[in-house]
């Protein structure tokens, strides 16, 4: 596994990825309505590479053939909008290596914190990584009512 900058080349496997981990990791925490809700149209790859080719700092983490096992991204202010992996890599390290990586970024940017919006099992994960709880956040996706947690750590 090695970890890299995201390309437009990458744009339709990030929506796999994106997908399949909010249809498959979501579905344990999750109704199948609010899944559905949550991953949205099938057109994410599009969505994604808009949002990614924006100036934030977009990292993919590849096998040896350069297929994406997850992806991740840093806003400017510190804002991880994205951390997906996978289902079969979950668990594995690969997600926590490119967190890793984001966090790095923000070091040498001297931000003073990271945040992020996390999901029942992303707000797991950020737990381990140092993050606290904010706050739960209500509200909805396409009409189906959802939460998650706003979270940050100080760096």
């Amino acid at each position: 596994m090695r970890i890299r900058s995201y390309d437009v080349r990458d744009a339709a496997q990030l929506g796999m990825v994106f997908r399949r981990a909010i249809l498959e990791i979501g579905a344990k925490d999750y109704t199948a309505g609010q899944v559905a809700a949550w991953a949205g149209p099938e057109d994410a790859g599009l969505r994604l590479h808009g949002k990614l080719s924006d100036g934030r700092h977009a990292l993919v983490a590849v096998d040896d053939a350069d297929r994406v096992l997850a992806f991740g991204d840093l806003e400017t202010d510190g804002h991880i909008d994205f951390l997906y992996a996978l289902p079969e890599v979950a668990g594995t390290g690969v997600a926590s290596a490119l967190y890793d990586a984001l966090e790095e970024v923000a070091q040498t940017r001297r931000l003073p914190r990271l945040y992020t919006e996390a999901s029942e099992a992303a707000r797991r994960f950020f737990i381990k990584k140092g993050f606290a709880v904010v706050q739960r956040r209500d509200f909805a996706v396409r009409g189906v009512a959802i939460h998650n947690y706003a979270m940050e750590k100080r760096l």
